[in-house]
């Protein structure tokens, strides 16, 4: 699964590769999405002035940007007994030492073997790599052993959250900034330079509530109790008079009329950066006398019918990200963890998650387990991974999930519920030629809108597809029946259906993101991350 799409779509940027057409009768492309006459994409805008935005910018370094390899300062062997201490002990020691011209401290080197885990542990300071010899039966072993519920096996944290400067505050004075923008005017830019961290804040207000039917009695309503700001981390990049240009596009709408929009500063001096987990398995212990025989009904989960493993008084996620950006996990295969295998906290940002297998999680099968690959934060990139049996597999967590985030060539095998943003307008994710049950849509519960300017790219699987008031969801290429038995239920479907082209044939290009990567930054950004 790594190669073969990634190289087709490098063969046709220029590189020296061999690929084969991906479509046996030429090119097709969308009327959204299309090649102007010099070769590169050309964005449709409605009448509002709304794109398909770029999502280029996720990822390690802000895109294109290789994974690197630290040079290892502490070696361990497998030890018997609780090796909590002994990894914190040598995580702490690379974490004291100086970094180098590229920020990093050095690696932490598991050999082969098993190492038992009674605890947390805990990355606290940039530029430490935790590297095992493999992520197979043979090779490094991280077992989370013993009853009693864990949220976390490895948890990267900075010391403190990021922290605004309140006399910073500029209103945006556009009316409408519309999706895929990149550059809006603001009241004035006293105080501001190129280069500053800031968040652009998107408000919304009760007639905003009201006018996306979230202010009513029933259902989504618990959720929706009152306005909130979508935060967006940006960086400007460019300032000309009262303009503000910033690295990546707005992925919602800024409308004066439901609340309008400021830009505010923001340091992070505590933020962890530059921290990698790779080649490495983990494992979580479980009561194996635990089992149920299903939940619900056999319509509800249509896979469930034998008894299953189902305690849940054991380590509950395999890597947390928070306060932390720049950040990496790669060639990690976990096993029988309730929740996760990696959570991106609302204050993680610039993350890639690659070459990462989820098996055989263990859990009860219903709300709020098995969200196996779970982005709450931003500008985060999840490729080539696998997960089986995870029920939200891969997973956006509310509005702090602002966007942009991209799944790129993923598979969900055995799924017990769909892939999707999950809880309250999620905005800007990208799915790009993934294989699993997909959904953005309106959920019949508390959730109620659950994504909005939602794109699926390429995808394969059943899909439900809706899009609610003030912006659009949409499908490009999709093979698979549109309609969604998970959960149908808790579907409404007097909701309109979002944009869908070309159902049951795939478009030109083959990836939206690859091909947005090369254009933004050249063939070799597309490269450095096919390794």
């Amino acid at each position: 699964m790594k190669s073969s799409r990634i190289l087709t779509l490098m063969a046709g940027l220029g590189l020296a590769v061999a690929a084969t057409a991906y479509s046996e009768s030429g090119p097709n492309y969308t009327t959204r999405v299309y090649p102007g006459t010099d070769g590169k994409l050309v964005y449709a805008a409605d009448s509002l002035g709304n794109v398909i935005p770029d999502f280029s910018n996720v990822g390690y370094g802000g895109g294109g940007v290789q994974l690197p390899t630290v040079p290892a300062k502490v070696t361990l062997w497998g030890v018997e007994g609780d090796a909590t201490p002994i990894l914190q002990a040598a995580i702490d020691s690379v974490s004291a030492m100086p970094a180098d011209a590229n920020g990093f401290r050095g690696a932490v080197q598991l050999r082969g073997g098993y190492y038992e885990l009674d605890g947390t542990l805990n990355i606290r300071t940039s530029g430490v790599v935790l590297r095992g010899a493999g992520q197979d039966e043979l090779g490094s072993i991280l077992y989370a052993r013993g009853a009693g519920r864990r949220n976390v096996l490895i948890q990267i944290s900075g010391a403190s959250r990021p922290a605004v400067d309140s006399t910073s505050v500029r209103k945006i004075t556009d009316s409408y900034v519309p999706v895929g923008a990149r550059t809006f005017t603001v009241e004035n830019v006293k105080g501001y330079k190129v280069g500053d961290t800031i968040y652009v804040n998107r408000n919304s207000n009760q007639e905003w509530l009201h006018a996306i039917g979230m202010d009513q009695e029933g259902a989504g309503r618990n959720a929706w109790r009152s306005p909130f700001t979508i935060s967006s981390d940006r960086i400007i990049t460019a300032i000309n008079g009262n303009k503000v240009t910033v690295d990546a596009p707005i992925m919602c709408a800024i409308e004066t009329p439901w609340g309008g929009g400021s830009i505010i500063k923001y340091s992070a001096p505590d933020r962890v950066e530059k921290v990698g987990i790779e080649n490495l398995r983990g494992i979580s212990d479980f009561n194996q006398d635990v089992r149920q025989r299903e939940y619900g009904n056999l319509d509800r989960h249509p896979y469930v019918a034998e008894p299953y493993y189902s305690d849940e008084a054991h380590c509950a996620r395999m890597v947390v990200i928070d306060n932390a950006a720049n950040c990496w996990v790669r060639d990690v295969t976990a096993l029988h963890f309730a929740n996760s295998l990696v959570q991106i906290t609302r204050n993680g940002s610039r993350v890639t998650i690659q070459d990462c297998t989820n098996l055989s999680p263990v859990s009860q099968r219903w709300g709020a387990r098995r969200f196996i690959y779970l982005i709450e934060g931003q500008l985060s990139l999840v490729q080539r991974c696998k997960s089986d049996q995870g029920r939200h597999s891969y997973v956006l967590g509310g509005p702090q999930a602002a966007g942009p985030n991209v799944f790129l060539d993923c598979v969900a095998t055995r799924p017990y519920a769909t892939s999707e943003p999950h809880n309250q307008w999620s905005t800007g994710v990208l799915y790009d030629q993934v294989i699993a049950p997909l959904t953005a849509r309106y959920w019949n519960y508390s959730i109620g809108w659950a994504g909005a300017n939602i794109v699926f790219w390429n995808c394969e699987g059943d899909f439900r597809i809706q899009s609610p008031p003030t912006a659009i969801n949409s499908t490009f290429g999709h093979i698979g029946i549109n309609a969604s038995a998970i959960n149908h239920e808790l579907q409404d479907q007097t909701k309109p259906e979002g944009y869908m082209e070309s159902l049951d044939r795939h478009v030109t290009p083959a990836s939206l993101y690859l091909t947005q990567l090369s254009e933004r930054l050249g063939t070799q950004a597309v490269a450095n991350i096919a390794k």
